[in-house]
C-alpha cells in the first residue's frame, strides 16, 4: 500500500506492507508492541470516518522503504493516545526496543 492510502492517515514512520508484512501483521523476524496509538481516518469509498489502532513491530533494523509523514489527527505529545511520533517499541515482547515499521 501506499502512503495515500486513506487508512494510513496517521502514520509516521515505515508501513509494514512493504517489508514482509501487512496491514495488520508485522513482518518476520519482528514483535508486535503491545502499546498503540489512534486517529480519526476518512474512507472515500463509502465516505465514513474511521477509529484506526497503530501498533509499532519491532526488534530489526529500521525498515526504509515506504516511508510515509502522515499526521493527521496528531495531538501534541503530552496527549500520547494521539501521538505519532511516539516510538512504541518500549512495550515489545523481549525487549525488542528498535523501530522497525508500523501495522
Amino acid at each position: 500500500k501506499s502512503c495515500d492510502y486513506w487508512r494510513h492517515c496517521s502514520i509516521d514512520g515505515n508501513i509494514c506492507d512493504c517489508s514482509g508484512g501487512s496491514l495488520t501483521n508485522c513482518p518476520p523476524g519482528t514483535k508486535l508492541a503491545s502499546s498503540s496509538w489512534v486517529a480519526s481516518c476518512y474512507n472515500p469509498t463509502d465516505k465514513q470516518s474511521y477509529l484506526i489502532s497503530y501498533r509499532d513491530c519491532c526488534g530489526a533494523n529500521m525498515s526504509t522503504r515506504c516511508s510515509c509523514l502522515n499526521t493527521e489527527g496528531e495531538l501534541p505529545v503530552y496527549r500520547p493516545e494521539f501521538g505519532n511520533d511516539i516510538i512504541w517499541c518500549f512495550g515489545a515482547e523481549d525487549d525488542a526496543m528498535t523501530y522497525h515499521c508500523t501495522v
